[in-house]
């Protein structure tokens, strides 16, 4: 088509027409039905392009016999998506770009072959090693490519490195750069752990932390994941949020997308950690002010103030914090205030009253005023102290308290009020109506700064263990500072995507999903069971096809299991290897296959465990009997290990050069000054985080802001 003899122009496209939008990829049709080690392999022939250096098309979990090869045991890919559309807020008009990079790493060739967050959080404690890890992280944008710098000397010691060596230090340092907004892993069995997530506070332009825990919510359920687990060391505006969360909404942040609690450090457990919760949140308020008289607490203020600002009474911890929440998330983000005077207030709510009944109470409440006089201001408890016992039930005086602000009462009044911020409290006055400066005409409320403030405030004197104010009954608060332990004492949560009746499901009728168990012959010592896998099997697979799919998948995601054939379908001995899976099945059912490992490969015993070739005894006082991801050392006598906080040594208190415990010094005292020799030769007047990985070394820090 011509206009004016001149074509068309043809509409720019921008960049990111053609990426999938962040927020809310993938949609409910992804059409991924197998299990995770198919499923990773679909998403990243649809959506991926490889990374420098260029790996081979996706293959995921490839031949065992190709293991310790002479290929990359790192290969890279990367996953471009845009952020929401081209609207006013995202780069001035365009959509922003993020880019999720996947790698895909050969463990045996790894530098760290152990995954400290399994043995950690307890679900794979002393499993087989998982023979390949992906490995997801978000780059904040697409700004900073994938690609490896020309820099070959080691960060650490100056030396040159190889082209190996330069490219798998530079994918570690990417994948553990504090900036990304999310890192997560899961094992080719669809086990994983969620080691970092950065909204806001953490550095994110774009993303909230809600934002990046659901896209990844939602990539989980899609890929099949079965289980992910996260250690929450989150942090909201400097205080543990995992603490004051659990206050709040009676469980962690993460929480609100499914995880419950894993593993409780100290012996910890899920009853134990629901009855903290339960005893910290529902402290009264009451017992701050069982004290009377003057001078009033910072605390009582504060307390009051939010009193003033709720439409409901707070009468526990729980409701204070929720209050105060309530109000930072009402505050625009656009306008922060430089003080309380130049805030823009926010309108009173009117509780669903009666006309009849306000109009006397709100004129009580202007005649207390008129009788203070002048321009004095009343603070609120003031206020309603004076006009309690005029205005019945409290409900419709506070109801008052919030609507009377702005009102005209006459002679060319008008009733105002203002936030104090140095008493912390709410003042009320008539003003003449020509005159208001500083004054609001509706009910003012803090600014986003001093409710921060106050919330760290409010945090330090009745949640934080460390700062906790002391009150009366002694008992109450004992209590409540034992239950603020024990809730930052448990930082592993787990959300289970196996438990979903959609995960169970076979993908199409004619389809049978089997949940394989496997029992060896002849096991070695030691041994425990891997868990099931899920199978997929067509409509017209037999038994020697379930045999043949048991012993390929568990050869492809566990070393230990290189040499593993399966042998025999158990219950159900009478069936030949013709026999269709679907007349013993039908669509889905739990199937248990024996087998044997064809020889014994004495160099895969590294293999066997998460925690290694060590074999360590931990016995704790407070009743751990494994490593739980705190600091511990061992007893120099017995070489047994226990927490160093159980054994009187603080968190920032270096550990003694030699150390002796409890029962060892009961032995010495029977026995004399004779000690035996160590019963293993574990190193001696060493910290366990010592020996192993540091937990903390990984990215860890989350900030959900």
């Amino acid at each position: 088509m011509v206009v004016n003899e001149r074509p068309l122009k043809r509409a720019k496209r921008r960049v990111t027409a053609d990426l999938c939008d962040f927020l809310t990829f993938p949609d409910d049709g992804a059409g991924l039905d197998g299990p995770f080690r198919a499923n990773i392999r679909a998403f990243l022939a649809r959506h991926a392009r490889p990374s420098a250096p260029p790996p081979p098309p996706p293959a995921i979990l490839p031949d065992p016999s190709a293991a310790g090869g002479d290929g990359p045991h790192l290969l890279t890919w990367r996953v471009a998506f845009r952020v929401g559309g081209g609207c006013a807020g995202y780069c001035d008009g365009q959509a922003a770009e993020v880019s999720l990079d996947v790698v895909e790493e050969d463990v045996p060739r790894s530098k760290s072959i152990y995954c400290d967050q399994c043995r950690v959080v307890g679900y794979l404690n002393d499993l087989l090693l998982i023979a390949i890890a992906c490995t997801f992280a978000f780059m904040s944008s697409l700004t900073t490519p994938l690609v490896m710098k020309a820099e070959t000397l080691c960060y650490s010691c100056n030396c040159e490195m190889t082209t190996d060596d330069t490219f798998e230090d530079w994918a570690y340092l990417q994948l553990e750069d504090s900036t990304n907004l999310l890192h997560g892993i899961v094992h080719a069995n669809g086990f994983g752990h969620l080691l970092r997530v950065n909204g806001r506070e953490g550095g994110s332009k774009y993303l909230t932390g809600c934002d990046i825990m659901s896209f990844w919510d939602r990539l989980c359920q899609m890929l099949r994941v079965r289980k992910v687990s996260v250690m929450d060391i989150s942090k909201k505006h400097g205080m543990d949020y995992r603490l004051l969360h659990a206050v709040i909404a009676g469980h962690p942040w993460y929480g609100n997308w499914g995880y419950k609690f894993g593993a409780g450090s100290f012996a910890l457990t899920a009853e134990s950690y629901h009855k903290a919760v339960d005893t910290l949140s529902k402290v009264p308020l009451s017992i701050f002010f069982s004290r009377g008289g003057y001078p009033r607490t910072p605390l009582q203020n504060t307390i009051d103030l939010y009193r003033s600002l709720s439409d409901q009474q707070p009468v526990t911890v729980r409701d204070l914090f929720r209050c105060v929440l309530h109000q930072l998330r009402e505050v625009p983000e656009r306008a922060k205030p430089e003080s309380p005077a130049g805030k823009k207030p926010v309108a009173g709510v009117l509780c669903e009253l009666t006309r009849d009944g306000l109009q006397p109470a709100e004129e009580v409440i202007v005649k207390v005023l008129r009788a203070v006089g002048g321009y004095r201001w009343v603070t609120w408890r003031a206020l309603r102290g004076a006009a309690c016992y005029a205005i019945e039930p409290r409900e419709l005086l506070d109801c008052c308290l919030r609507g009377v602000v702005g009102k005209a009462v006459g002679d060319g009044m008008v009733v105002t009020a203002r936030y104090n911020a140095e008493t912390k409290a709410i003042e009320y006055r008539l003003e003449a109506a020509d005159n208001q400066q500083s004054s609001a005409q509706c009910l003012p409320r803090p600014s986003a700064d001093y409710l921060i403030h106050d919330l760290k405030f409010l945090y330090d004197a009745l949640l934080n263990p460390a700062t906790m104010q002391p009150y009366k009954p002694s008992a109450l608060r004992e209590s409540a500072l034992s239950s603020a332990v024990k809730l930052l004492d448990c930082k592993q949560f787990i959300r289970h995507y196996d438990e979903s009746v959609s995960y169970l499901s076979p993908p199409n009728p004619s389809a049978t999903a089997l949940w394989c168990h496997v029992k060896l012959v002849d096991h070695p010592e030691d041994y425990t069971a891997p868990p099931p896998e899920l199978l997929i099997l067509s409509a017209g697979a037999t038994i020697a096809d379930l045999k043949l799919q048991v012993t390929k998948t568990f050869q492809e995601t566990y070393l230990i299991f290189q040499r593993f054939q399966a042998e025999q379908l158990l219950d159900h001995e009478e069936a030949s290897d013709v026999t269709p899976v679907k007349s013993l099945f039908g669509s889905y059912g739990v199937a248990r296959v024996r087998g044997r490992f064809l020889g014994i490969d004495q160099s895969l015993g590294q293999f066997r465990k998460e925690r290694g070739v060590d074999n360590w005894i931990v016995d704790c006082v407070c009743g751990a009997k494994d490593d739980d991801g705190e600091r511990m050392m061992a007893c120099d006598a017995c070489g047994v290990w226990q927490h160093t906080r159980c054994a009187g040594v603080d968190d920032f208190e270096e550990v003694p050069a030699k150390f002796v415990c409890k029962k060892c010094l009961g032995i010495r005292k029977y026995r004399g000054r004779g000690v035996g020799r160590p019963k293993n030769d574990r190193p001696n007047g060493r910290c366990k985080d010592e020996i192993g990985p540091s937990l903390t070394s990984v990215g860890r820090l989350t900030t959900v802001g």
